[in-house]
């Protein structure tokens, strides 16, 4: 599982950064510590929230667990916010106009140089694998590098001699991860808040089923995620109304096939039939 490889990776540059940490004080290799401790710890939620989601439905979630998926990606982009982003801006404010006194830099570069290198061969392995899951650990990662990069800008600009550089480095890391924390959030709130496929979709559902023989109508269309590429979809079919029970079985047995083969996304179907009766 590529999940777990990234896991070995963030703890691995979580020692590194201690390392630097503790042989330079730079408050931006201490906020690049704490992010990979978060890190470590979000990563946990949605190894085990990939598990979770591969359960069968139950009687308490009759759509299956898929939603756990997104419902981790909502705690990871929250706790980027508050926990990370706040308090690294803060503390990179104080730096600011209260610059302290550093010691052995060059090994602290040398360190993140070497973070950068090992973030940036995960890279290439994430994005290999869709999901929100990954897409989740890919976005964080993204943000580790660029959060690594802005430490490498922030170590070089203190060795010339302007120690402002490591607040304000800080304090980009902050912005960087708030901004894109509030896009993984709002891609994830959408889903729980039940999102419905566009316009389109229906259009495509519509037209499919008008297809299958006895069908006189559609109407009432309604479908919804139950997980990220799963849908329920529910619809009202119009029949002849003195058709016999046995073949309008046959037309939503037709139906569903149909669907299913044609919109794999579509897990769950529920057909209402509305008779009618044809003029002579």
């Amino acid at each position: 599982m590529r999940l777990n490889f990234v896991l070995v990776v963030y703890i691995t540059t979580l020692f590194v950064k201690i390392f630097a940490y503790l042989f330079s004080g730079l408050l931006v290799i201490l906020a690049d510590v704490m992010h990979s401790l978060t890190d470590i710890a979000l990563l946990l939620i949605l190894i085990a929230a990939s598990h979770v989601s591969r359960k069968d439905a139950d009687e308490s979630h009759p759509f299956g667990h898929g939603l756990v998926k997104n419902l981790a990606s909502l705690v990871v982009s929250v706790t980027f916010i508050t926990l990370i982003s706040f308090e690294l801006a803060k503390e990179g404010i104080e730096r600011i106009f209260n610059p302290a006194s550093y010691e052995n830099v060059e090994t602290a570069l040398f360190a993140e140089l070497l973070v950068l290198i090992l973030l940036l061969l995960a890279l290439p392995i994430l994005r290999k694998e869709g999901g929100i899951l990954n897409r989740t650990a890919l976005m964080e990662t993204v943000n580790d590098s660029l959060s690594t990069l802005a430490a490498i800008v922030g170590i070089t600009a203190v060795m010339a001699g302007y120690k402002a550089f490591d607040g304000i480095s800080a304090i980009f890391v902050a912005t960087l991860i708030a901004f894109n924390s509030f896009r993984l959030f709002k891609e994830n709130a959408t889903f729980l808040l039940g999102l419905s496929p566009p316009s389109e979709f229906y259009s495509k559902i519509e037209k499919s089923v008008m297809e299958v023989r006895g069908v006189d109508g559609v109407h009432n269309l309604l479908a919804v995620y139950t997980a990220e590429n799963e849908i329920h979809l529910d619809l009202h079919v119009t029949i002849d109304g003195k058709m016999r029970v046995e073949d309008a079985e046959k037309i939503s047995s037709e139906i569903a096939r149909k669907l299913r083969s044609e919109f794999p996304e579509i897990k769950h179907v529920s057909i209402h039939f509305c008779p009618y009766l044809k003029k002579k």
